[in-house]
């Protein structure tokens, strides 16, 4: 079976404090580079790349938790350049996470996946022309505007760069039949751009505004601007970690740093945050990673 044509990131199902609990969300597909919200549940035959028999004997070594590599690229040094849909919230505070969280010991830890090293904050850029509707889908609306990012020389990637979006309260996502809020928190994804750049795949991050359903769910810090950076930093190490996942269709290149049971380095420590002071002295919320040298989930 296929990954979705974009991916990578975040989901959570909000919790419900009626009498009477709800029933539990219960995905049929599990799509990689997805951070899902707390509660969600898979269905038996939910794995992506796996066929349902091999999909069953991963789950009985789920235990296993280290991720292996499997020859994709990785973002050596990370450039990140933060895109701006509409009036997203938090702009200024978010460049200094940005700046700071790749500046740190935080990716320090990342050195024991293909040598990766600190990275940079290259600067964002606040959108123009993107599609009005504030219900986007991301196969169609996001990517086929990235694309025309790129062909207009407005986004000119290397292989280092990733493209974190953040965009406006009130929008909606859906990615791969899935709906933001709903079931997942945020994603990355991948573009094949080798048609129109000489760069090959440009990588992204979609990170809906955290108000709203994706309060309850999506980070259990005590502000939204916490919890917006736990989610962002999901994101970001795994588009640093496993960035082509968007386009891999079995465990093999492009996919690379991976664990075939239980997801990206981010997948394995869903929802566990912890504090990191940044390269700029701030201190901010992330989410924890898996360390293969660790055998556990860390923050540095």
């Amino acid at each position: 079976m296929k990954f979705s044509a974009v991916i990578a990131a975040l989901a959570v199902v909000a919790a419900s404090f009626v009498s009477a609990a709800p029933s539990p969300v219960v995905v049929d597909k599990k799509i990689p580079g997805v951070r899902y919200k707390d509660g969600v549940q898979f269905g038996p035959n939910a794995h992506v790349l796996a066929p349902a028999a091999e999909a069953n004997h991963l789950e009985a070594r789920a235990s296993a938790k280290d991720l292996t590599y499997f020859g994709g690229p990785v973002l050596k040094n990370v450039e990140v350049t933060m895109l701006l849909w509409g009036n997203a919230q938090f702009a200024t505070d978010l460049a200094g996470f940005y700046t700071g969280v790749t500046n740190s010991p935080y990716y320090d830890m990342l050195s024991q996946y293909s040598g990766i090293g600190r990275g940079t904050y290259k600067g964002s850029i606040k959108l123009s022309g993107q599609p009005s509707s504030r219900s986007l889908t991301d196969e169609t609306d996001i990517q086929n505007y990235l694309r025309s990012l790129v062909s207009d020389g407005t986004l000119t990637p290397n292989a280092n760069s990733y493209y974190p979006i953040h965009f406006a309260p009130g929008i909606s996502i859906t990615q791969g039949g899935q709906g933001s809020c709903q079931v997942f928190c945020a994603y990355h994804g991948t573009i094949d751009i080798s048609d129109i750049s000489s760069t090959k795949y440009l990588f992204y991050g979609v990170i809906p505004d955290q108000g709203g359903s994706c309060a309850g769910g999506c980070g259990s810090a005590g502000t939204l601007f916490a919890n917006t950076c736990s989610v962002s930093s999901h994101e970001l190490v795994e588009a640093t970690t496993d960035p082509a996942v968007g386009l891999a269709t079995t465990f093999a290149a492009p996919l690379a740093w991976y664990n075939r049971a239980n997801g990206e380095i981010g997948d394995i420590c869903n929802a566990q945050q912890g504090t990191i002071t940044g390269g700029n002295g701030k201190q901010y919320t992330i989410q924890k990673e898996w360390s293969n040298k660790a055998g556990a989930c860390v923050a540095k």
